[in-house]
């Protein structure tokens, strides 16, 4: 705008004295003669024509400028969110690789207890096996055993009586002896039978000592 405005200027100063000195200037040779007015006319016209043109396409220019100036803010602008989301996704990342390395390194132990519990596992399978062995070398021990003799006769109880015995008891309590010390009444048991004193020894001078028998009959 403003080279357009000087080209106007220039125009509207220039044109009277060239004017002037065509009109005054009758001596003049045909090659020192100035440009004919319309051709001068013509030459400012194009001048003026292609000032404007280059105005115009200066300011198509300077919008386009503009334009992409704007344009490069914005893409500054989101190139900044992306870097800082970009750093929030590393510092995810971070956290969660040291989530997995931890969560490996409890899976690894998990692995190596489990490991251990399947070999006490097998222990104690292995024990299991010798031990029902074990029962069945005593069971085939015991079944080898010779039986009970025949006829009717009893044996002194301890616990539950073999099969085919009855199971009988029976005492004496506070019946006297000559003595009450050591030498006349020795304690003892026998499975379920036995023979003590009645009460604390030396308690009792005329009915010291006691006996009970439990026996298995058949």
């Amino acid at each position: 705008m403003r080279t357009f405005c000087f080209v106007l200027i220039f125009f509207c100063t220039t044109l009277p004295i060239l004017l002037e000195g065509e009109a005054t200037d009758g001596h003049s040779t045909d090659s020192d003669q100035p440009l004919p007015v319309d051709d001068l006319r013509d030459l400012l016209l194009a001048s003026m024509q292609n000032t404007i043109s280059l105005t115009e396409l200066a300011t198509q220019q300077t919008s386009k400028i503009s334009t992409i100036t704007l344009a490069l803010n914005e893409a500054k602008s989101q190139i900044e969110h992306l870097q800082g989301d970009l750093l929030t996704s590393k510092t995810k990342i971070n956290e969660l690789t040291g989530r997995l390395e931890a969560q490996n390194e409890a899976f690894t132990e998990s692995k190596t207890a489990l490991e251990e519990l399947k070999n006490a596992q097998s222990t104690t399978q292995s024990k299991i096996q010798s031990l029902t062995e074990g029962q069945s070398e005593v069971k085939a021990g015991i079944a080898a055993l010779p039986s009970w003799p025949e006829g009717s006769y009893c044996i002194l109880a301890s616990g539950d009586c073999p099969p085919g015995f009855t199971r009988y008891s029976g005492h004496i309590r506070a019946f006297d002896t000559y003595g009450y010390n050591s030498g006349y009444i020795k304690a003892a048991v026998f499975g379920d039978s036995y023979m003590r004193c009645h009460g604390p020894c030396g308690r009792h001078t005329s009915w010291d000592a006691e006996f009970g028998i439990t026996s298995c009959c058949k």
